[in-house]
């Protein structure tokens, strides 16, 4: 199962208590600023895949102060930040020379 959210900045210490509790923390989590994104969008963006019912009881927390995106937004968002990971790896091979 794959989720995703958007909250706000001022809930950012609650989005990350809930994501570092276990067992959401094993779930494969990524997470960025809409800024770092370049979307229409404001906040931070968290994206978790994982088995169904760890997912659903982070969803069920984190439903409490966050938006849950629909399917086209997510996968909007998804391709946001694998470009941007993407981005990020290749820049960094540059500094040594890969």
């Amino acid at each position: 199962m794959k989720i995703a959210f958007r909250v706000d900045e001022s809930d950012r210490s609650k989005l990350q208590s809930i994501l570092d509790e276990d067992p959401v923390s094993r779930l494969s989590i990524k997470q960025k600023n809409s800024e770092a994104l370049d979307i229409d969008s404001e906040g931070i963006i968290a994206v978790l895949e994982g088995e169904d019912g760890v997912c659903n009881q982070a969803k069920e927390k984190i439903s409490e102060f966050g938006e849950e995106l629909e399917a086209d937004e997510m996968e909007m968002v998804v391709e946001a930040m694998d470009k941007a990971e993407e981005e990020a790896a290749e820049g960094f091979g540059s500094i040594f020379g890969g």
